[in-house]
């Protein structure tokens, strides 16, 4: 039974799978709340918190901490003390946002320094190789994440600038949908734009983000 539920899980779309196991845990945990009549402030908190159990989890059930791990553990953690330095969700959600413009910022300036972002994403679920790439294809690969890695981060940038827009308009509970809303689809299309991408190129590890 546990191994059909894995090998499920391993065969859900990328995307499918981030808003079941993602996206929906800290919206049902906010609205959930909000609905109870918990404070604004005090949901959201509840939210950030669920989506650092969420990742927490799946670190420890992966035994492995990989710069994107150390990533994404880093930017709960900015979350989370944004939450706690200022009780005005307002402010909660402009901090959580422009936490999220960070990785933006990570993917561009991974094209410079180290691998790229979707190259160390692409090995977390691509299937072990015995055969080592050659000098060339190791080239082409690189070349290929660098180009998809500033993809990222150019779309992450402009998804922030008009998160921030939604959230200077709207009421907390409505920016909140309002930016789920909003990021699915940017994310969605980053992932879709990854594939056909890297299918162009005969990129594996493309392929696998």
């Amino acid at each position: 039974m546990g191994e059909t539920v894995r090998t499920r899980r391993r065969s859900m779309p990328p995307v499918v799978q981030t808003v079941l196991v993602d996206v929906a845990p800290p919206l049902v945990a906010y609205y959930g709340l909000r609905a109870a009549g918990v404070t604004e402030y005090a949901a959201l908190i509840t939210a950030t918190v669920v989506s650092g159990l969420r990742l927490g989890y799946g670190v420890l059930t992966s035994r492995r901490l990989d710069p994107f791990a150390v990533y994404l553990l880093t930017t709960f953690g900015l979350s989370l003390a944004v939450g706690l330095a200022t009780t005005d969700p307002r402010l909660i959600l402009v901090g959580n946002t422009l936490v999220n413009g960070i990785g933006g910022l990570v993917f561009l300036g991974s094209c410079v320094v180290g691998t790229p972002l979707t190259q160390i994403v692409g090995a977390r679920f691509r299937v072990p190789d015995d055969d080592a790439p050659t000098v060339d294809a190791a080239a082409r690969a690189r070349r290929v994440h660098v180009l998809l890695s500033a993809m990222w981060g150019v779309g992450l940038l402009v998804e922030v600038a008009i998160r921030l827009a939604v959230i200077a308009h709207l009421s907390i509970d409505a920016a909140n949908a309002v930016n789920t809303a909003i990021t699915l689809p940017v994310v969605g299309v980053l992932v879709v734009a990854t594939i056909v991408v890297g299918r162009r190129v005969g990129a594996p590890a493309a392929v696998a983000v």
